[in-house]
């Protein structure tokens, strides 16, 4: 169960919190949008191409950056 304080020293700390939140929705829908709009160059210019470190690192900083981004995403919505 949630319990909310009516003490109003703790209002900007929901403002912040609230701020956060959709700063942080907007930021993820900005990815999404870019993976869309790029997924098509991504798989002519990158997966049939020989891979190379370059190929692997273009990959991990893709691919495990938005996985990383999500998880903490969900650890702080968790608290």
């Amino acid at each position: 169960m949630t319990v909310l304080s009516n003490d109003p020293s703790w209002w900007p700390l929901f403002n912040a919190n609230l701020i956060f939140s959709y700063l942080s929705v907007a930021a993820s829908a900005g990815v999404m949008y870019d993976w869309a709009l790029t997924f098509g160059q991504e798989v002519e210019l990158i997966w049939r191409q020989r891979w190379s470190l370059m190929t692997v690192l273009y990959l991990v900083v893709r691919y495990v950056g938005i996985g990383v981004a999500v998880y903490r995403c969900k650890c702080n919505a968790g608290r």
